[in-house]
């Protein structure tokens, strides 16, 4: 049976409210003019409207008494799905952060080794520039002895 707005304000009760969806708290809500955010909880703005209903002397101040809302099994249930899905980003999080450093550091040890590369080249080619000069001193020399000779 589809909620009727008008038939809930006529007679009022805690039975119909606590059967009601959030979209229909929120009808009956907007239309006593309760101030409320759009992003509170069902019961949270149920609760707005049966303290309105109770200042206004439309129901008893029992009912407030009655209706404090103890977590349900399901608010349970989502509070621990919330911490385990909490947990897992976390997890999740932590291992690409691991993953991350192990990136740098392989980064940092490809450039290392790279740069050991080159400098060995770079003394390998300094090296040969000298045994090229030596070379050259020295065949120089020895022609210079050979034309003395001759």
């Amino acid at each position: 049976m589809p909620f009727n707005l008008d038939k809930f304000v006529a007679s009022p009760s805690v039975e119909e409210l606590d059967s009601l969806k959030k979209s229909e708290i929120v009808k009956v809500a907007k239309h006593y003019g309760i101030e409320f955010q759009p992003l509170m909880r069902k019961d949270e703005i149920k609760r707005y409207v049966l303290e309105y209903l109770v200042d206004e002397g439309v129901l008893p101040s029992t009912v407030l008494e009655t209706a404090i809302t103890v977590p349900t099994d399901n608010t349970f249930e989502l509070k621990r799905l919330e911490i385990e899905m909490n947990k897992e980003i976390r997890l999740k999080e932590m291992e690409r952060e691991r993953e991350r450093e192990e990136r740098e550091r392989e980064r940092k040890e490809r450039e290392m080794q790279m740069q050991k590369e080159k400098e060995e080249r770079e003394m390998q080619m300094q090296r040969k520039k000298r045994k090229e000069k030596c070379k050259c001193k020295c065949k120089g020399k020895k022609r210079q002895e050979n034309m003395n000779l001759g």
